[in-house]
């Protein structure tokens, strides 16, 4: 178990979650993350570690270090963060991705990778990687409200939108109370704006 606790204070995580009315689970059970997967273009990890989920009316928000090491012996080369938030509204499935990430190096062996797609956004498909099985489903999931909202912030990562959920990955954030925090602050403005 010193994997998990050398690089990062698991406890200022659990102290962060408990002060501001957080659950905490250092060691989630992996049956609420697995019906996730497969992710559209997120490579899934060994194990999550570090789960913090905040209730609301339309359902969770977790944010959970992705394990991508053989053990928890081991440490991986990155760490990460990443947030799930569920809503009744979020209707559509499609992936959009801005740079090349370790997390999103997916290898497609039981099925075909989503298709790449172009929504008509000029600013947004000369920057963005979307993928969908059609454009209008791209762009009906990524609303100009949310196409504006991530441009204005230089958003690099993944974020996946699908019938009931979003998975967001935000490069360069670790596992660290301070990047909890502007995660879930992220993720709920993306969640508003893609549900208006």
């Amino acid at each position: 178990m010193s994997g998990p606790q050398r690089s990062f204070s698991a406890e200022r995580i659990g102290a962060w979650a408990y002060a501001n009315g957080f659950t905490w689970s250092p060691f989630p059970g992996e049956s609420w993350f697995r019906p996730w997967e497969p992710h559209d273009n997120i490579a899934p990890p060994g194990q999550y570690l570090h789960a913090v989920t905040r209730h609301t009316p339309h359902g969770p928000y977790v944010l959970v270090e992705p394990w991508y090491a053989t053990d928890l012996d081991t440490e991986p080369l990155e760490r990460t963060v990443f947030a799930y938030a569920t809503h009744p509204r979020l209707v559509r499935r499609a992936a959009m991705r801005v740079g090349e990430h370790f997390v999103t190096r997916v290898a497609y062996l039981e099925s075909a990778p989503p298709p790449k797609v172009e929504i008509g956004d000029k600013l947004w498909d000369e920057h963005v990687t979307t993928f969908a099985v059609s454009p209008a489903e791209a762009a009906a999931a990524f609303p100009s409200r949310l196409r504006s909202m991530l441009a204005s912030w230089g958003f690099q990562g993944h974020l996946e939108m699908r019938p009931g959920g979003l998975v967001m990955f935000m490069a360069g954030l670790r596992p660290v109370p301070e990047h909890y925090q502007r995660l879930l602050g992220a993720t709920r403005e993306v969640l508003h704006a893609a549900v208006g």
